[in-house]
């Protein structure tokens, strides 16, 4: 049976469920009041205000493929902000990050631990703009919003983490027998395919083309210049005025 341990404070929850993986259950949440070195993806910072917003972490022991982690998490809190905020239009931006409109709601970290040359764990990390004002959100280095923003409403974040960890749990014994229907859920909130988007690939290269589709694996198929390439990270940049996020 998988645990919740809600912790007062910690450096980072992905941090800690990698530290304490083996004594935590399979599906188990390592969530934190406040956290004071949260991490993104190529070492950015993740700011949350203490208490204000989602920061969790999930531990899942039986996946075959690294990336359903973020897929598992990323559809429940897709899920979640659909039953909560109808109102909102919430979509993926390729490869971990959930937005609304042009403006970063949530993202997502996962990481794999390793024991005896192989996959022992793989822990996926959500940080989500609940009740944060604006005063913290400009202080993220790029366009942000959080649920208060969007709806002028305060929720209750622990609440909303109970109904998480209750989505992605139902969604991670699905992916054990149905790995197809996961992953075609997650393309089905992949909103940018078919879209024209940039990307800048590991080597800081800006690239144009569109966004083809994503691969078994979870990378993503960019056409630039008649050529066909795969992505497995970087950066996706979208244009607020060339998309229309309501179609």
């Amino acid at each position: 049976m998988y645990t919740h341990l809600r912790l007062e404070e910690v450096d980072s929850t992905n941090t800690y469920a990698k530290q304490h993986f083996a004594e935590l259950a399979d599906g188990s949440v390592v969530s934190a009041y406040r956290q004071t070195a949260g991490r993104g993806r190529v070492g950015r910072k993740w700011h949350s205000g203490d208490g204000l917003d989602i920061t969790a972490s999930f531990l899942f022991k039986n996946l075959e493929q690294p990336f359903l982690a973020g897929a598992i998490t990323g559809i429940a809190a897709i899920e979640l902000l659909k039953d909560e905020c109808p109102e909102i239009s919430p979509f993926f931006k390729w490869p971990n990050d959930i937005y609304v409109r042009h403006f970063k709601l949530a993202g997502m970290l996962s990481e794999a631990v390793w024991e005896q040359g192989k996959i022992a764990c793989v822990i996926c990390g959500i940080g989500m703009n609940v009740n944060s004002g604006d005063e913290l959100l400009s202080g993220t280095g790029q366009p942000a919003v959080s649920l208060f923003s969007l709806t002028q409403k305060n929720f209750n974040v622990d609440f909303l983490i109970e109904r998480l960890v209750k989505i992605v749990n139902r969604y991670y014994i699905i992916c054990q027998q149905y790995p197809q229907d996961v992953f075609a859920k997650w393309r089905e909130y992949n909103r940018l395919i078919g879209h024209e988007i940039e990307v800048v690939d590991p080597m800081g290269k800006c690239m144009r083309g569109v966004f083809r589709d994503v691969s078994p694996d979870g990378a993503m198929i960019f056409e630039t210049d008649g050529e066909q390439k795969l992505f497995s990270c970087g950066d996706v940049k979208i244009n607020a005025q060339s998309l229309d996020f309501f179609k």
